[in-house]
């Protein structure tokens, strides 16, 4: 109600319409008693009408005025505009018919009458509009700017590539000839919509491209197939066509939206995975009012970590990190520049330190803890295999046995696909790791576990920062192989899926991220050349051979049976029904195995590796009863 009476301020009157509409009204009114009596019998209801005229049309302008029709700009009028101003006729009719009966000493119209002119009203009222904007498109159809920058294409005739078209249409501004759309729904094809045509299909779209000389695609759908995106911006730059997509928006917003409606297309728009929802009242619970600890909170994941519990806002956020440029940035990025340290502590503090993060716990008493430090690149990592051993396996071992000591109520291990029947030193020591976390959480029955996901867009030392440098550089871009495919996943996604995995887990878990399909690193690459504007020719592509610790294809499934949890994106290996059946002993084995790798990493010797790629792979080449790595290997059980 409040809202139907700001329309009746003197602010909300437009005259100008307002005016022309009485006039059609007026018109309607005695058109309307005409056709219903004819010339012979008009004389004989006109003086009444000319008495209640002015009455009929206060009416009508008033309920129009109250239906909002006059917030309406007549060049834009749209399917909604119409339903508002035909309600508004057919409420005000009634209304005109009262008047009728509280004026009768006036004398009686015609009830006929009355349906004749709302249906005159309305097509006079509703003409008048759509004159108005069929006369502003048109003149805006034929315009071009100053200088001309090319023709444009819509990819998808759908509601998106419909309101598209219309609002390109409409913009007096617009640069670009609008030559039609491209939609795979034949019924669609050779029609023509916002008086468009629709050329074809996408079999049809390089011979369209070159046929037409088109500068400019659109991709007009809201969540177009990755592997559709990928051809597209292929064939875009074999033709020297500029493909962008629609800005992601609702569709009604699109002839209202005062930003750019489309954008260029982002390296994130090729990954074969919609985007993932999480429950966030369950990971507030997680975090709100609680002291949270992140170990490498400078790193891509670490930093993103902090950025997302923050918001859920923790009683406190302790960052820590060794690195104290990275610790430094993402410090200055989340605390204010007071020195306030209540809610965000920086911590520079090296895993491997057991006093130093002995010390931590016993002042900042944390307690939940997400382990994103390590080092993460394979052919460092396997040219230092024993600093990496100290770093991964020990840095781990000392975070569970403090949180233990210190009753922390959930620890969470950042994995890697690479754990996965590991082949080098960096997927061989988050293995060991993920073992150790899975043992602590079966042993104490407090969620300890760990998360597995494959590689993310834009981590620091990642290959596609590699590759962007190298196509900037001029090429050539370097690959391993050709049939490489790896896992793909925007950071702040694996990020949220991280924080709902901790939501889900039982102590000893490992979960697993769903990442779509894997991509082939060529393609990728091909697909990064095109979308900075580079030919393949331009740049080159050179094979350098797989390096040690590599995998042609990654996996994320130690069985491939993993249980489903109540996040679609989020399978977990559980710890199963046989933990209680696990011999002290078998336990005793396993830590004695961690001690020797440790003591030959300190000592640097030559039998590291080995000895840890054999610890790593245990679970998967020896039986159960004789080893505790295997013992500790997942069991599924049903999904949760």
């Amino acid at each position: 109600m409040r809202k139907i009476l700001k329309r009746f301020h003197p602010s909300q009157f437009n005259l100008r319409p307002m005016a022309v509409d009485t006039l059609a009204i007026l018109f309607s009114l005695y058109l309307s008693l005409w056709l219903r009596l004819g010339e012979a019998e008009l004389g004989d209801h006109l003086a009444v009408l000319n008495q209640l005229a002015i009455g009929f049309v206060l009416i009508r302008l008033v309920v129009l005025q109250g239906f909002g029709v006059y917030q309406c700009m007549w060049r834009y009028t749209s399917t909604d505009d119409a339903i508002r101003l035909s309600l508004a006729v057919l409420v005000s009719t009634p209304v005109m018919v009262s008047l009728t009966y509280l004026f009768s000493n006036l004398g009686f119209l015609p009830r006929s009458f009355f349906a004749i002119d709302t249906f005159v009203c309305l097509m006079f009222l509703m003409g008048m509009r759509l004159v108005r904007r069929r006369i502003f498109e048109s003149s805006n159809k034929g315009k071009k700017s100053a200088i001309s920058l090319g023709k444009l294409l819509i990819y998808g005739a759908g509601q998106n590539g419909r309101l598209l078209a219309q609002r390109l249409i409409n913009d007096p501004n617009r640069d670009r000839d609008l030559l039609g759309f491209i939609d795979d729904d034949s019924k669609k094809q050779d029609k023509r919509i916002q008086g468009l045509p629709v050329l074809g299909g996408l079999s049809d779209l390089e011979a369209i491209l070159g046929a037409t000389d088109c500068t400019d695609l659109i991709v007009a759908i809201t969540h177009p197939a990755p592997e559709l995106m990928r051809d597209l911006v292929l064939l875009g730059r074999k033709l020297n066509v500029r493909v962008q997509r629609i800005a992601q928006f609702e569709p009604s917003q699109i002839l209202s939206q005062t930003e750019a409606i489309y954008r260029q297309i982002e390296l994130k728009d090729l990954l074969n995975r919609p985007t993932s929802e999480i429950d966030v009242p369950s990971v507030s619970k997680l975090m709100r009012g609680k002291v949270v600890l992140v170990t490498g909170a400078g790193g891509s994941i670490g930093a993103e970590l902090c950025r997302q519990i923050l918001r859920f806002q923790p009683a406190k956020l302790l960052l820590l990190d060794h690195s104290e440029y990275n610790l430094f940035e993402i410090d200055r990025e989340l605390r204010p520049a007071t020195q306030n340290f209540q809610t965000v502590q920086p911590l520079l503090v090296d895993i491997k330190d057991t006093r130093a993060l002995e010390h931590v716990f016993t002042t900042h008493a944390p307690q939940v803890v997400f382990h994103a430090a390590a080092y993460k690149h394979v052919h460092l990592v396997e040219a230092n295999v024993a600093s990496a051993v100290l770093n991964n396996i020990k840095g781990t071992q000392n975070l569970l046995t403090l949180c233990d000591a210190h009753t922390v109520e959930r620890f969470v291990m950042v994995s890697t696909d690479k754990a996965v029947h590991p082949v080098g030193a960096m997927g061989a020591t988050k293995r060991v790791c993920e073992i150790l976390t899975s043992l602590t959480g079966l042993r104490t029955g407090v969620p300890y576990s760990s998360v597995r996901f494959g590689n993310v867009l834009g981590s620091s030392g990642s290959l596609i920062p590699l590759l962007k440098q190298q196509i900037l550089d001029g090429g050539p871009v370097t690959l391993t192989h050709p049939d490489m495919n790896r896992y793909f996943m925007l950071i702040p996604e694996a990020v949220s899926l991280i924080l709902m995995s901790a939501t889900l887990s039982q102590p000893g878990d490992i979960n697993v991220l769903k990442m779509g399909e894997p991509i082939r690193i060529l393609d990728l690459a091909k697909s990064l050349i095109a979308l900075m504007g580079k030919a393949e020719d331009e740049i080159g592509i050179a094979f350098t051979g797989v390096r040690p610790g590599e995998k042609m294809f990654e996996e994320l499934y130690l069985t491939g049976n993993e249980s489903s949890t109540h996040h679609p994106d989020i399978l977990t290996m559980p710890r199963g029904d046989h933990a209680e059946q696990i011999e002290a002993r078998q336990v005793e084995n396993l830590l004695h195995e961690v001690k020797i790798l440790l003591e030959h990493a300190e000592n640097n010797q030559p039998e590291l590796l080995p000895l840890l790629l054999k610890m790593a792979n245990a679970d998967a080449t020896q039986d159960k009863s004789s080893n505790a790595t295997k013992a500790f290997a997942p069991q599924l059980e049903p999904s949760r």
